[in-house]
């Protein structure tokens, strides 16, 4: 039975990868429907893992994981959903990737507690993972293994070397494909000038 959960459990995985990557089709407009199939696919197989006794600690921690991802990408998914029936346009996931020209968004609530990249929180952060996720896929890596919390780390660190270096305040972030190859590209923003917002 535990080489059946760790097929499903790995199935899982490629499965949520492929259904973020179409996902971000669809919002971009590559596709035309929403991915109602693949995610129905996902939640089978979330709801045959879920009627199992998961017998190992590693398998029960990756189940809680992926649990934990579909979660947080459905419930983004809606949003954006809602955004665009509401007539919003194409709602970015976030706004990290905007322009250097657009204004910066005032910061979310958690932009100034401690261990937070400034300005940005940690909905915007998962976005760009997101992204990024996408991107990698894109290019045909194997997504399954990132992690949120380690990409999170990523961006707090170059945060810090951003600010070190340059003494910017105020940063933006973004995913770019070079040569085949996906990077996380931040960069300081100018400081606002008196009397703008």
């Amino acid at each position: 039975m535990a080489v059946s959960i760790a097929q499903d459990l790995n199935l899982l995985e490629q499965s949520l990868a492929s259904l973020k990557v179409d996902y971000e089709r669809f919002f971009s407009g590559e596709l035309k429907v929403p991915p109602v199939l693949a995610r129905k696919k996902v939640e089978q197989i979330l709801r045959r893992i879920g009627n199992v006794t998961v017998e190992k600690a590693a398998e029960r921690f990756r189940l809680q994981a992926v649990q934990g991802r579909f979660t947080a990408f459905s419930e983004l998914w809606e949003k954006r959903l809602i955004a665009r029936e509401e007539g919003r346009g194409q709602v970015r996931p976030s706004a990290l990737g905007r322009p250097a020209e657009q204004p910066a968004p005032p910061p979310r609530a958690d932009a100034g507690t401690s261990g937070s990249v400034k300005g940005f929180g940690r909905g915007d952060i998962r976005s760009l993972f997101e992204r990024y996720c996408a991107a990698r896929a894109r290019t045909g890596e194997d997504v399954s293994r990132l992690r949120f919390d380690r990409f999170e780390e990523l961006v707090k660190k170059q945060a810090a070397e951003i600010r070190s270096t340059t003494g910017a305040s105020r940063l933006a972030f973004d995913v770019q494909v070079r040569d085949g190859k996906v990077r996380l590209v931040g960069r300081a923003l100018p400081a606002p000038t008196k009397g703008t917002p």
